[in-house]
């Protein structure tokens, strides 16, 4: 009871100190609204509601591009198609994002993604958590991981990665290398 009412509060506190443009990143689905993605904004509320939770996996680390070599490319396959059968999708309620979970959304399977590949050793820096609009204008969430082969998609829609462009996405907020800020 003492944890729901200490987030019940912590996010009172952060409704009250966000920005008219963190407002409308409260959910995927305010989120996906179009805003200025020029300007810099703090994350979205989940987000920092999930790193209160797992602040390990809320720091920047390391280089913000990695090298694309055949080792990379096969973790990134890997991780990718092992999350993608692991979760069981499933249209969440109350938007929590979560990590290593039976069943949920777009953003948990990012953020299981994400936790993964940095125990595999990729730097955080290098992995962008990205809202999204699909082509049917559907908001959802994917991670980015900047290579030297350029930006790489990995999505539960979608067996296969693919490149940024090559999504078919149009982004509205993006992560930047320190996780906590985004544009």
């Amino acid at each position: 009871m003492y944890k729901k009412l200490g987030l019940a509060f912590v996010a009172a506190v952060g409704m009250s100190l966000l920005t008219v443009a963190d407002a409308s990143a409260i959910s995927l689905g305010s989120a996906s609204r179009q805003h200025n993605s020029t300007a810099r904004s703090n994350a979205p509320l989940q987000f920092q509601l999930f790193c209160l939770q797992n602040p390990a996996d809320c720091r920047s680390s390391g280089p913000a591009k990695i090298s694309y070599t055949s080792k990379v490319r096969k973790l990134l396959t890997q991780v990718n198609s092992q999350v993608n059968r692991q979760i069981k999708p499933r249209r969440e309620k109350t938007d929590v994002w979560q990590i290593s979970t039976r069943e949920g959304d777009c953003d948990d399977y990012v953020m299981t993604k994400r936790h993964k590949l940095m125990a595999a050793g990729i730097p955080s820096s290098a992995l962008r958590i990205a809202v999204v609009k699909t082509k049917k204008g559907a908001g959802h969430a994917v991670l980015v991981v900047k290579t030297s082969a350029g930006e790489l998609v990995l999505d539960n829609l979608r067996k296969n990665i693919v490149s940024r462009q090559a999504s078919g996405y149009r982004y509205v907020t993006v992560s930047s290398a320190n996780p906590m800020r985004w544009n």
